[in-house]
């Protein structure tokens, strides 16, 4: 049995290259689960007939596995990947030894940043691009034929709307602790989410400077690496 694990899991239409930085720097030790979500790494055809009903399972299911094979087990969630972490910590209690959440979307609020950039993502790669730009083209793990496919998948971000409403309901918090980073520049997650959380968990949130949702500096990178380190006391 290993000593220690660690889940990750991406948030909608994302992938769990997203977590690279982070994997790429823990010790050979550490047993790494980096979960697919279902409906993800596919067409938008995949993805628009996805659900909570398969997400949820498939979270629920490589914790479980994860937690028979290792003595202590750390999840990482990024946007929606957060809310499933949550729920399933609600759900069995203790499965977790600790928690990091990245841009957990308690509160969404699209900004006029987000479209503009999800646009942009769409078109092919220039050099010098805005790295915010670059960061959600390589985010997306989700394939279409021409950009107004996305507009096609209503069923997963109204599922992402059901979690989110979801995860309000739980009454108390978890048993383990629970470490979450916000960006200043997030163009979707809405900054009642940091004041949300630092209410209701009574915890010291962190707002990583210059960062957007999937865009992390290289400082926030670090900060976030650290976090982590000290969370599996590595």
């Amino acid at each position: 049995m290993s000593d220690v694990g660690v889940l990750f899991v991406h948030g909608i239409q994302g992938s769990p290259s997203q977590f690279d930085f982070l994997i790429s720097r823990l010790p050979d030790s550490v047993t790494v689960c980096n979960v697919l979500l279902p409906g993800h790494g596919t067409t938008i055809r995949e993805f628009r007939n996805s659900s909570s009903s398969q997400w949820l399972p498939a979270v629920r299911d490589a914790a479980q596995k994860m937690k028979s094979q290792c003595e202590r087990l750390y999840f990482v969630g990024h946007s929606m990947g957060c809310l499933l972490g949550l729920l399933i910590e609600n759900e069995l209690p203790g499965v977790f030894s600790g928690m990091l959440l990245l841009c957990c979307p308690f509160f969404v609020q699209p900004t006029l940043r987000y479209l503009r950039n999800n646009m942009m993502a769409a078109l092919p790669e220039r050099k010098g691009e805005n790295p915010y730009v670059h960061a959600l083209r390589n985010a997306n793990s989700v394939s279409v034929r021409f950009a107004g496919e996305y507009l096609t998948a209503v069923k997963p971000y109204v599922e992402l709307f059901r979690l989110i409403r979801l995860t309000k309901q739980i009454q108390g918090k978890p048993e383990c602790e629970v470490c979450f980073f916000f960006s200043e520049k997030d163009e979707i997650v809405s900054r009642k989410s940091a004041a949300y959380a630092k209410d209701k968990y009574n915890t010291e949130v962190e707002i990583l400077r210059l960062s957007g949702h999937d865009y992390f500096t290289p400082k926030a990178e670090a900060v976030i690496e650290h976090s982590l380190l000290s969370l599996i006391a590595l």
